[in-house]
């Protein structure tokens, strides 16, 4: 056997073990941190509820009606709970699921578009994006849809390659609208939105009228119809307000108006999705370059047309939108990840220009991570993660300084590997971080302290805020007073379940033989100064627990 055949051997077996420990790790890091306000206790609870209740049609929040998003990842969740417990691991699963299995579409897209080598450096790019990895292991709804979105990409593409098999094409076309369907139960309309723009957009770029062919409308449409209609035709039977309010109010208005408040600059999404790719920004702009310049003959099929025709809609629909959040873009990265994947001469010099920025984002950590903050929160958080930014600093530091190395010994692959590494060390460093800072971000602590104090028929009151987190580790519902925010439907719809004004729950607490309130030092105070009965059980940040005697 000779060397070269022995080095090639010897780097499969690197790689194989590479991925068994990146695989482990991805799993292992859903557990072992409290869940975050907001996004992750109003996720967990919503399917914790479901379950309880048995109501898998109208998604219900801290017992109120809420309508804000279809059901299917709190199915999926719920699920979870009933066979794997209760548990943090459980309740991010789904979201887990859904990154790893985006990981390994993009490296079966990637090899059969541009060969082996192009899968490999999809997976890299992918799993190098900090904004990938950390919304992977956070429960939100973004990642499933991502995954759904990205589904619906390599169907629709498979589709077009599989010229001579009719049968393997209807095959993969059904598998485009399942997506498409299954997106919409994760999200709402941007399940159809999304590939009925792609595909315009492309028909208008390149002129393939053949995939219009391909669409297999004929069965593809009824299949989306009959995975996500019945939904539909269940919540707007049970609910009356459900049409006006998801459809119009969830959708248009949110969209067009800014009653989410969440205005954001034109460029928040540039901003969001060039730290997010931070060590491979210099290959996208080259290869956004690139698929401009390099088309297909018009009329023929062109996969980096759908891949870029899919990257400039996603990106400019939601920079219009007047809600900004920074998940929203998530379904980008995959996409341009491929993007970036085709065989391109000059690579070397993009990873080195990637690398670049590696080593100055890690001065930059080792840096503030030693520098005075001025911001209480960003203060509290450095020090509770004052040891993940220090490696995380080192790591990029490292990193940066062997992919140099690499480079100037032309091992342009292994440099990718190593600068990629670095980074998805670095999103794994983040996390770790946020699990030591979770004291400022969860009301898991506030929980179970309440939780070991209460009587289990002794009313919870949470007085002029709502901590997400709260009902999933307390185990129960509370009674909201002078709060609504998204909870306006579910109180209008039952207004028993809410106290609306301070005066009313001064005398329900005066009668009450026992009773127990989460709420601000302040508001505490106040109460007190107005000779209510309070004892104090627990206090954290920003946050008191009382009882009423």
């Amino acid at each position: 056997m000779s060397v070269e055949q022995r080095w090639s051997g010897v780097l499969r077996a690197v790689c194989v073990l590479g991925v068994c420990a990146a695989s482990i790790i991805w799993f292992a890091m859903l557990n072992g941190r409290s869940l975050y306000d907001p996004d992750e206790g109003r996720y967990a609870e919503i399917p914790r509820e479901m379950l309880l209740n048995h109501d898998w049609i109208i998604p219900h929040l801290n017992g109120l009606v809420y309508l804000e998003k279809p059901p299917l990842q709190y199915w999926l969740t719920a699920l979870s709970f009933r066979f794997l417990g209760e548990t943090e691991f459980a309740a991010r699963l789904c979201t887990g699921l859904a990154g790893f299995l985006s990981l390994a579409i993009v490296f079966f897209l990637g090899r059969r578009l541009w060969g082996i080598a192009a899968g490999y450096k999809a997976v890299l790019l992918t799993a190098a994006s900090t904004l990938f990895v950390l919304l992977g292991h956070q429960l939100t709804l973004d990642m499933l849809l991502s995954f759904w979105l990205l589904a619906f990409l390599a169907c629709f593409l498979m589709a077009q390659l599989e010229y001579d098999s009719p049968r393997s094409r209807a095959c993969w076309m059904s598998g485009c609208w399942s997506a498409i369907a299954l997106a919409v139960l994760t999200k709402g309309l941007i399940g159809i939105v999304a590939p009925a723009a792609t595909v315009l957009t492309y028909l208008l770029w390149q002129g393939d009228r053949r995939v219009l062919r391909r669409l297999n409308l004929r069965w593809g449409v009824p299949l989306l119809a009959l995975i996500a209609v019945p939904w539909f035709v269940l919540a707007a039977r049970a609910n009356p307000a459900f049409l006006q309010f998801f459809i119009v109010r969830e959708h248009f208005q949110r969209f067009l108006t800014p009653i989410e408040q969440r205005n954001e600059p034109w460029w928040f999404f540039f901003a969001v999705l060039i730290i997010g790719i931070l060590p491979w920004a210099p290959t996208a702009a080259r290869s956004l370059i690139l698929a401009v310049r390099q088309r297909m003959p018009r009329g023929e099929f062109d996969a980096a047309a759908v891949l870029l025709s899919w990257c400039a809609f996603m990106f400019l629909f939601f920079s219009f939108s007047n809600a900004k959040l920074i998940t929203y873009i998530l379904p980008v990265v995959p996409a341009l990840a491929l993007l970036c994947a085709r065989p391109v001469r000059g690579g070397g010099v993009d990873v080195g220009l990637g690398a670049a920025l590696t080593l100055l984002s890690g001065a930059a950590i080792l840096l503030a991570t030693n520098s005075p903050w001025q911001s209480s929160k960003v203060a509290a958080v450095a020090v509770y993660a004052r040891t993940a930014l220090l490696g995380t600093g080192a790591v990029l530091t490292l990193g940066a300084l062997a992919t140099f190395e690499l480079l100037r010994r032309r091992r342009d692959f292994a440099a990718l590997s190593i600068l990629c590494a670095a980074w998805f060390l670095t999103s794994l460093g983040i996390t770790i971080g946020a699990t030591d800072s979770q004291a400022a971000f969860s009301a898991k602590a506030a929980a179970l302290a309440l939780k070991s104090a209460a009587a289990a028929e002794a009313p919870v009151f949470s007085i002029q805020l709502y901590d997400q987190t709260l009902p999933f580790y307390l185990g129960r519902t509370v009674t909201l007073v002078s709060y609504r925010d998204e909870f306006s439907l579910g109180l209008d719809q039952d207004p028993a379940r809410g106290i609306a004004e301070m005066t009313e729950f001064s005398r329900r607490w005066q009668e009450l033989p026992q009773g127990y309130a989460v709420m601000r030092p302040l508001t505490r105070d106040l109460l007190l100064a107005q000779g209510l009965p309070m004892r104090e059980i627990a206090q954290f940040e920003n946050r008191v627990v009382e009882s009423r005697r």
